[in-house]
């Protein structure tokens, strides 16, 4: 494995003050350039040039997706379309190329969708802090999302779930997919990046 992997991550458009903002939350890159990762922004604009240069793409946690993609409508959902727009593009490229990619929130989400699978609401009293369960082993962690998976697609197995069924952890490791419902970043987790890391080995 190299030294340091070249790591893209979709960057999202934030609204502050009147003002769109571009960019990921800072914890983000801690987690991922203390731990052998170099991040790079991938835009619209951009990726088409950047993305072959990539190591892998991170997916992290955002907005909604736009509920059409996986046949629904909800009209209490907030999606950017042009976010969606760009993840599959960068979906796309890696699967044909054979390029791993992890997964974190939004991500484990939108990976599901692109690949037929789709959404639903939370169990009530399901964010916070709680265990997620591996076969025998099991680990705290935590959730901020109010939507989890419904149908997993069919290219995936399921790895770890919580107690209320809402699945944790998926994998495709023909495609050297990985993703999480979870933010390791948050109480840094180094289990999920050593996880995806055997990818590159």
């Amino acid at each position: 494995m190299k030294n340091c992997l070249i790591a893209g991550i979709p960057i999202r458009t934030y609204f502050q003050n009147h003002k769109e903002i571009v960019g990921i939350y800072k914890r983000y890159l801690n987690y991922l350039e203390s731990n052998g990762f170099l991040v790079i922004f991938l835009t619209i604009n951009n990726a088409t040039y950047l993305i072959s240069k990539l190591d892998c793409l991170i997916l992290i946690g955002g907005g909604d997706i736009n509920p059409l993609l996986y046949n629904k409508i909800d009209k209490k959902i907030n999606f950017d379309d042009q976010l969606d727009a760009l993840e599959y593009k960068c979906i796309e490229y890696m699967t044909k190329n054979n390029k791993p990619i992890l997964g974190i929130c939004r991500g484990l989400q939108i990976l599901n969708v692109y690949f037929g699978g789709s959404l639903k609401e939370i169990p009530a009293n399901h964010c916070g802090p709680h265990l997620i369960f591996k076969g025998l082993e099991s680990k705290t962690t935590n959730s901020f999302h109010h939507q989890c998976i419904d149908q997993l697609a069919k290219n995936f197995h399921l790895v770890s779930q919580s107690k209320d069924m809402v699945i944790e952890e998926i994998e495709d490791n023909k495609r050297m997919i990985y993703a999480v419902q979870y933010h390791p970043e948050i109480n840094y987790d180094l289990s999920v990046l050593n996880y995806f890391k055997s990818y590159f080995k």
